[in-house]
């Protein structure tokens, strides 16, 4: 699995009618998977609108993953089930969904020890800066224990949490495997070329 470079998405930063287009715009720019995360709405209005994104995540290559939602992840066939520590416990969705794929999220050094106890698939470690796209979101943890992170973890370390076109290339050079984003994709007037840009950063880490 390339996690490179993943985008979350919901219905209200990318709108139903323009999911397929936006999909398009930023694999071409070099998006590797796209993480389903529906915070508002009923059941049934998040089907729905997973099942779009689904479909085209899978028409361009892309993985496709749900964000805390197990119930929604397996309606949907996805590739994997995102989870934090606050969330269904890993070890409940291994034993109801043994083959479905797992990505845990840590705020901190010893979340990510509980986190690699279960052998996921990545570790998503942040907020690295500061994040106005997650009300609760924890402190920033900063490129110092980012890299700390990664030379601890024995899976894969992407980076979460505040990361632009200004910072992404510090990300980069802490060592993780990739960078997951939301603003600094879906805020951005050409997503493909953000997305790229994000890529494009890794060469002057």
């Amino acid at each position: 699995m390339d996690l490179s470079l993943q985008v979350l998405i919901d219905h209200e930063r990318v709108p139903a009618a323009e999911v397929g287009r936006w999909l398009q715009s930023v694999a071409r720019g070099g998006v590797t998977g796209v993480q389903l995360r529906e915070k508002e709405g009923s059941s049934r209005e998040s089907y729905a609108y997973g099942e779009r994104v689904a479909y085209v995540a899978r028409e361009l290559g892309l993985w496709f993953s749900v964000n805390d939602r197990l119930d929604l992840a397996l309606a949907l066939e996805a590739d994997l089930v995102h989870l934090g520590p606050d969330d269904l416990p890993p070890e409940a969705a291994r034993r109801i969904a043994p083959k479905l794929g797992l990505g845990l999220s840590a705020r901190n050094l010893d979340e990510l020890a509980w986190a690699q106890s279960f052998d996921p698939l990545y570790v998503g470690y942040g907020p690295v800066w500061p994040t106005p796209s997650k009300a609760d979101a924890a402190p920033a943890v900063g490129l110092v224990e980012l890299a700390e992170a990664v030379r601890r973890s024995a899976c894969p370390i992407v980076a979460i949490g505040g990361i632009g076109q200004d910072n992404a290339a510090s990300a980069w050079a802490a060592g993780v495997a990739g960078l997951a984003v939301i603003s600094a994709v879906s805020e951005a007037r050409d997503p493909g070329r953000a997305a790229r840009g994000l890529i494009l950063s890794r060469q002057s880490a």
